[in-house]
């Protein structure tokens, strides 16, 4: 039923942007959105991507919703430089994507004639996929066109941040209980009130 509604959203144009705001503190001013995507079926019943995107893998459309997510971002960042909206968005990217043999030198043509909305656009990747060998590469051909990281879903701290910074990795997000957790903090390379200066 999941895999039905999915395909059946996808052709009738039924993905949906949802914006989730970052903001500063403590002054709590929107400066970032965190953009997501839900699938709706006709009845406006959503599905969420815990319940589809397994299933878009194993099928090959993952890739579709990729570019639909993508083609959106882009119109809404545009949007938002056309109204003199300073605000820069995070695109989440898998690295089944990156390595789709067909999906990805298309997604990087694309971006190669949009690369003037780097400064806006930040694709985030798991922590998991940010040190996975196999598309380092492609992160290269992005990060060489203008274009930075956020790596999220993060377990550990035991990070070389040199090495982040290189690859044009620009921001972290990790869960403050996880943060305050002895258990992280003991497995980190420097203390943890080294830390905010590292990361500059």
């Amino acid at each position: 039923e999941t895999l039905d509604i999915t395909c059946a959203g996808l052709e009738s144009n039924c993905v949906d942007l949802y914006l989730q705001p970052i903001v500063s503190l403590p002054q709590r001013k929107v400066r970032y959105y965190e953009v997501f995507s839900r699938i709706r079926n006709k009845e406006g019943s959503v599905i969420v991507p815990e319940q589809y995107l397994h299933l878009a893998e194993d099928t090959g459309l993952i890739s579709t919703i990729d570019n639909l997510l993508l083609f959106r971002c882009i119109q809404l960042v545009r949007r938002a430089r056309h109204d003199k909206v300073e605000v820069g968005v995070f695109v989440n990217l898998l690295a089944h994507a990156l390595m789709d043999p067909e999906f990805f030198p298309q997604f990087l043509e694309f971006l190669e004639r949009n690369r003037e909305l780097s400064e806006s656009l930040l694709f985030e990747l798991s922590q998991e996929d940010a040190v996975n060998r196999n598309i380092s590469d492609n992160l290269a051909a992005l990060r060489r066109i203008g274009f930075a990281f956020s790596m999220d879903k993060v377990t550990s701290l035991d990070l070389d941040f040199d090495n982040l910074a290189r690859s044009n990795f620009r921001f972290i997000k990790i869960e403050a209980g996880k943060l305050l957790s002895q258990n992280v903090q003991q497995n980190m390379t420097i203390h943890i009130t080294d830390l905010k200066e590292a990361l500059k």
